[in-house]
């Protein structure tokens, strides 16, 4: 049914994705659709980021990121199974939300972390506005 299925990781919390990613699995296996996971880091544009590392740093820090998203995709997808792997930096739910359209994919499931209700008012909710974006379904899993 879906062609193309995507699970954003939060590397932070990766055990925090392992139940979307066990339904974006199933979805691949049981239909042949495609599996992407990417992760979302600060770009070193972001003044904070800046401000704390150099350039070189910063691009050491990707790389050691797209290493842990490889060795955790590696750790939970099963071999038969070769997702796309992306590291990308900047906003979260507007990267992923460009990916969406820029991939044509057909299904998010991500997780949709509880939070109160004065943080999410002053921090948003990425799945939120994800859900909210994309031009696709989008299944949110409640922890």
């Amino acid at each position: 049914m879906f062609k193309k299925v995507l699970v954003p990781i939060d590397l932070n919390e990766p055990a925090f994705a392992d139940q979307a990613l066990k339904l974006a699995l199933r979805e691949v296996q049981e239909e042949g659709s495609e599996l992407h996971m990417i992760t979302v880091v600060p770009g070193f544009t972001n003044a904070f980021v800046a401000s704390y590392f150099s350039e070189k740093d910063h691009k050491k820090a990707v790389k050691e990121v797209a290493r842990k998203l490889q060795e955790y995709a590696h750790k939970v997808v099963p071999s038969e199974i070769q997702p796309t792997l992306r590291v990308y930096e900047g906003s979260p739910a507007e990267i992923i939300v460009h990916y969406i359209s820029s991939k044509e994919i057909n299904l998010v499931i991500m997780p949709a972390h509880h939070r109160s209700k004065i943080d999410e008012f002053l921090l948003g909710s990425v799945s939120a506005r994800v859900a909210e974006r994309a031009k696709c379904s989008v299944l949110l899993l409640k922890d």
